[in-house]
């Protein structure tokens, strides 16, 4: 992320702008993007504040509080459910209406980790890949 412009380069820049200069002359003259200057002189105008602001932050998760408890339960109760099938219980138990990649991103938020099926055991019947190559390599000769 971006680092705020400097307090004094921002006094400046309005400074310059109450003296009558024009965008483009500000941005050749401090050094920034004609868009910097615009949003400066533009929160100035709006606010008569020049402090940058705080960033934004997106939309907040459905899952949390009560939520977020419920969805605890549900792991707890059904421990081998895919993410999917815990997103359809919480909608069936009328919780919330939400989709897979938040709740994937609330159990990441609340400690669970992804399970990950183990893995079966060789089949006694089955070649391994290492003797199938081989014995195709021979029989070319």
């Amino acid at each position: 992320m971006n680092t705020p412009i400097d307090k004094r380069i921002r006094e400046t820049i309005i400074r310059l702008r109450d003296e009558g200069r024009t965008y483009v002359e500000i941005a050749d003259l401090v050094k920034v993007g004609y868009a910097t200057v615009n949003r400066i002189i533009r929160l100035h105008r709006e606010t008569g504040d020049i402090t940058h602001r705080q960033p934004g932050g997106g939309n907040a998760s459905p899952i949390r509080d009560e939520v977020a408890e419920a969805l605890c339960v549900i792991v707890v109760e059904n421990p081998d459910a895919t993410v999917a099938e815990m997103t359809e219980m919480l909608t069936a138990r009328g919780i919330v209406e939400t989709s897979r990649s938040s709740v994937q991103r609330a159990l990441t938020r609340l400690g669970f980790s992804r399970k990950k099926s183990p893995s079966r055991p060789a089949s006694a019947t089955r070649r391994s890949t290492a003797n199938g190559i081989a014995s195709s390599a021979r029989s070319s000769r």
